[in-house]
């Protein structure tokens, strides 16, 4: 361990050294070379979602994968660092948010994908009359003397009023209809360049100027040409007297239902120096759907992390602390961070679910406790420096933690199998990990820019536990079948990779990109099950057992020439090769597996772009989804005892064509920004699933199989609009979104290829207005179409269509008294599921601000006043849906208490001339 962290140390500050005493640089944003992403898709109840459709996209990728019975998705091989993760499941509004990991894990674990119900989230938004965005070069900025904002506004507030800039449900900055990839605080990364922190937490009356700045793709300085790839920064130029702040924050929350919620964390910030220290804890039931968080304290952005949902009940414990410093040596940059964090969640869930097979309809009434705890440790070392044109960074990450978990479930079977099914489960699992990551950038003030990265990564799985399934046909005292297994699991996942880029910029007319970023990973993955009877010896089930030895080797290479009109219009042709080479090794099956494959991807892409306020562009690409080597594997592999997948050595890769067409604009002198997309997929010979069942009438068991098969046909079209009005006389603003999605998916069921259409449609309108200094309004229309037809279940569509008024307020009252109130009515709900058909939630709380600078606030909240925000939460897949019930003890009262003192002075660099990001010349 010792030489590890001896090493680590090494690679962290030898660059560095070598470095001291050289000029500075804008912080350096990681480029990560190739990465595995895996994430959820759950409910609001935190239930899993199957068979539903995810799509990753970039400028660089575009795949499509459905998720697993249990809910996860997989993308083996994504090439940028930033892209756009889009999931449809009928019955649910559509999600869609851009990531930009500025992380150095080359296998990626998202956090869970929320599915969300379709009633829209109002936020407030007045308007003033402004001068509008002024355009130097990559930078747009706006000066906050042009926009008037409520006293004790936060940055968030501001943004409101700023054109172009748009904050989704899932607290995601965006400009220009682009998400904001990193916040920097004049000139200087805000702690972690977390952007939705940086706008909650720093006051509005600091600010002199926003800037929002198009780096090149992966943020690491400006853009050779204004055609390249960009990511956007907001960088806060504060007044030079307040470029230095110290943020205090004490919280402090109880309620009915066990209710509680106790943060304290302290922020200091000048320059590169920084240092924070955070705490927090809370304790909420679970069950009770998602609701939108009323009054000043619970839209702060408080400490206090809140998993909320999950099942129909139970109850769940958070606690977490963090440290973090980061400060100069001569001219490295240096940050460490270490943060702990313990979950406990006890949940129990009650869900009604059907499957559709070629044999028929088999429904699932499923009752659930689940007992989990989690405790993760994790270290942060990292460190940059540049000299002229050269620059580095080096981040190094330790990962320690450690999952208990114990379920108990009752499942009764219906329909092509009776039957009654009891199981528990119990687990316990150690997971270290590791990952170092360094970017090399040099030639940066040329016209040519070479980057390389070089990432290394390590995570190991240690874990033990017991699966027991008894299962009772008519008799429920007396099981007809029972199976308890003892399961040991080791997985170990080892990645390295080198990722070059060089890229030339030829007369400001030509920009040539190469980029070359070969890779090896190799994995270990042994899942032993040994059954035990009673009486009798442990007996380990070589068949039911798993040990997968995985190398693979990995070779893109892509090349593309890109031509630029008067740096307004620009055509990009470009293509990809990639070699694969996979070797896998299953010693109990008594089987080796390699395969080798290569393929040649085209792209070309149109982009007209007359200005950082307006642009059009159209794009095609190809794509190939490889045929995983389990896939391949012609052997039962059993993902559990009752679930086996069987591959198909004659798979070949799958392709998709991808077509899209975006517009951005906006017309500043009658106020109004717009933007759309259109996008369509073809999927060609894809690689799809062809389920089976086998019923054992004597054990009363079902057992699945999964086969796998080229399918040709598949598509998927999206439009997605939006129109933004404001009507300054009036002090008013107008919104008009919506999304459009149709689709066919197709699958097997027995050898035989069926289809599932999906058409989706999200149409809503608001409207936000202050009539007087003392109201704010906020209204809102949104209708919502959801429907399913699935050929298996002939003349039986599933639907879902409902129609939601919305309304917010806030009433500014004398005594720096506040009230707000918000209400949500479903006036019309037509749908083939049961449920409650038209809830009328209200949430209301009052508020006071106290203390001489009015940085305390009391408040009184009382959620879902009338007790209606229950119902029977519906996921609709490819396949079948399911139905959960929520808890019907949706109202509850919160008593809050805030404390929040900031104090912002001049930096203590502030001696010389101030740069134009907001620094100061030393």
């Amino acid at each position: 361990m010792q030489k590890i962290l001896s090493l680590t140390i090494f690679l962290l500050l030898a660059p560095g050294a070598m470095l001291l005493a050289q000029i500075p640089q804008k912080p350096v944003a990681r480029q990560l070379p190739v990465r595995r992403v895996n994430g959820i898709v759950r409910d609001s109840l935190g239930r899993s979602i199957p068979a539903a459709a995810v799509r990753l996209t970039s400028s660089k990728d575009t795949l499509h994968v459905v998720t697993s019975e249990y809910g996860v998705f997989n993308f083996p091989a994504v090439r940028s660092e930033s892209f756009t993760i889009e999931v449809q499941v009928m019955s649910y509004r559509p999600y869609r948010k851009k990531y930009f990991l500025n992380d150095t894990r080359p296998i990626l674990v998202l956090p869970p994908v929320v599915m969300g119900s379709s009633l829209v989230q109002l936020k407030e938004v007045s308007v003033t009359t402004t001068k509008g965005p002024q355009e130097r070069g990559d930078t747009t900025e706006f000066w906050a003397k042009d926009y008037i904002v409520r006293d004790y506004a936060r940055l968030e507030d501001m943004l409101k009023k700023m054109e172009g800039f748009n904050t989704d449900a899932n607290g995601q900055l965006s400009y220009q209809g682009k998400p904001i990839s990193r916040a920097l605080f004049n000139g200087a990364k805000y702690f972690d360049g977390d952007v939705a922190a940086a706008i909650k937490e720093l006051p509005a009356d600091i600010v002199e100027r926003i800037q929002v700045i198009q780096d090149n793709e992966s943020g690491t300085g400006r853009r050779l040409s204004a055609s390249e790839a960009s990511s956007q920064t907001l960088n806060v130029v504060t007044k030079a007297d307040k470029s230095a702040g110290r943020m205090y924050q004490v919280n402090a929350e109880g309620g009915t239902q066990d209710r509680y919620k106790g943060g304290v964390s302290a922020r200091s910030i000048d320059g590169w120096k920084q240092w924070s220290l955070s705490a927090s804890a809370n304790q909420e039931p679970q069950g009770i759907m998602n609701n939108e968080p009323i009054g000043t304290i619970s839209g702060m952005g408080t400490l206090f992390s809140s998993l909320g949902g999950g099942g129909s009940g139970g109850m769940l414990k958070n606690a977490s602390a963090q440290v973090h410093y980061g400060n100069t040596f001569g001219k490295l940059k240096f940050g460490a961070d270490y943060s702990i964090h313990r979950l406990h969640s006890v949940s129990e869930m009650e869900a009604f679910s059907e499957e559709f097979y070629k044999e028929g309809s088999l429904k699932r009434n499923t009752k659930r406790t689940t007992d989990n705890t989690m405790t993760s440790h994790v270290v942060t070392l990292s460190a940059s420096a540049s000299k002229g044109d050269f620059s580095m960074m080096t981040t190094a990450t330790a990962t320690m933690s450690r999952n208990e978990n114990k379920s108990n479930s009752e499942i009764r079977q219906s329909g092509i199998l009776e039957n009654l099914q009891r199981m528990s489960l119990g687990t316990a699992t150690d997971m270290p990990s590791y990952n170092l990551y360094s970017l090399l950038t040099f030639f940066t003030s040329r016209k040519v820019r070479l980057n390389v990265t070089i990432s290394s990564s390590s995570r190991t799985t240690k874990g033990a536990g017991h699966d027991n399934t008894d299962t009772y046909g008519a008799d429920i005292t007396k099981p007809d079948s029972s199976l308890y297994l003892l399961q040991l699991q080791n997985n170990n996942t080892l990645f390295n990779a080198v990722d070059v880029a060089l890229t030339h910029s030829w007369r400001n007319k030509l920009t040539f990109l190469l980029k070359v970023a070969p890779s090896i990973s190799k994995s270990t993955d042994i899942n032993y099950r040994d059954q035990v009877i009673p009486g009798q010896e442990v007996k380990r089930l070589n068949d039911l057992s798993n040990d997968n030895m995985l190398t693979g080797y990995r070779l893109p290479a892509s090349f593309s020439v890109t031509y630029d009109y008067h740096q307004k219009i620009s055509v990009e042709v470009g293509g990809r090769y990639e070699i694969n080479w996979q070797h896998m090794r299953l010693p109990l099956k008594e089987l080796d597996l390699s395969t080798q494959t290569g393929a040649f991807l085209p792209a070309i892409a149109v982009k007209y772009i007359p200005s950082t306020v307006a642009n059009l562009s159209a794009s095609f690409n190809r794509d190939v989804n490889l045929p995983t080597l389990l896939q391949l594997n012609t052997k039962p592999y059993y993902a559990t005892p009752f679930d086996v997948v069987i591959g198909n050595k004659d798979l070949t890769n799958g392709l998709v064509d991808n077509w899209r067409l975006r517009a951005t604009y906006t017309f500043r002198k009658v106020g109004i920004f717009a933007t759309g997309e259109v996008a369509y997929s073809q999927n060609y010979n894809s690689i799809g699933a062809n389920r089976l069942v086998r019923i054992d009438t004597v054990t009363k068991t079902i057992r699945t199989e999964t086969y796998y098969l080229n399918m040709k046909g598949g598509n998927n079209k999206n439009l997605n609009y939006s129109l933004s009005k404001n009507l300054p006389g009036m002090n008013t603003t107008l919104k008009l979104d919506g999304f459009w999605s149709w689709g066919k998916q197709l699958y097997f069921a027995d050898g035989s290829q069926e289809t599932t259409l999906q058409r989706n449609w999200n149409q809503s309108i608001m409207a936000s207005f202050s009539p007087w200094k003392w109201l704010d309004i906020a209204t809102a229309l949104a209708y919502r179409s959801d429907n399913n037809e699935n050929s298996l279940q002939p003349g039986r569509p599933l639907y879902n269509n409902e129609f939601n008024a919305l309304i917010k307020g806030a009433v500014f009252l004398p005594a720096d008294i506040k009230f707000n109130v918000s209400a949500r009515q479903n006036m019309l709900r037509a749908s083939s599921f049961l449920g409650n058909q038209h809830p009328l939630v209200i949430n209301a709380n009052i508020e006071k601000r106290f203390l001489k600078k009015k940085d305390a606030i009391i408040s009184f909240v009382v959620m879902d006043a009338l007790q209606q925000n229950n119902n029977n939460m519906i996921a609709q897949t490819v396949t079948g849906y399911s139905n959960a019930v929520s808890s019907m003890e949706s109202r509850y009262f919160l008593l809050q208490l805030a404390w929040y003192p900031q104090q912002f002075t001049r930096s203590k660099s502030a001696k010389g001339a101030r740069r134009g990001d907001g620094s100061f010349v030393p």
